[in-house]
C-alpha cells in the first residue's frame, strides 16, 4: 500500500471514529449506527491488511 493511500485510510478512520463518538454522545442513534457500521468495516479491512502484511514478512 502506498504511503498516500495509507495516510488517507488512517485519516478516514480517525474521522469516522470521531463522528461516531460525536453522534453517540449526542444520542443521534441513526447516525451513530451508520458510522459505527462504517467504522467496523474499516477496522475489519485494517485487520485483514495486517494479516496479509504479517504473512508476507515471514
Amino acid at each position: 500500500m502506498p504511503k498516500q493511500r495509507f495516510y488517507s485510510f488512517m485519516i478516514g478512520t480517525v474521522v469516522e471514529a470521531w463522528i461516531f463518538s460525536w453522534t453517540f454522545m449526542t444520542r443521534s442513534w441513526f447516525f451513530a449506527t451508520f458510522f459505527g457500521v462504517l467504522l467496523i468495516r474499516r477496522l475489519m479491512i485494517a485487520y485483514k491488511l495486517d494479516k496479509v502484511i504479517r504473512e508476507m514478512m515471514k
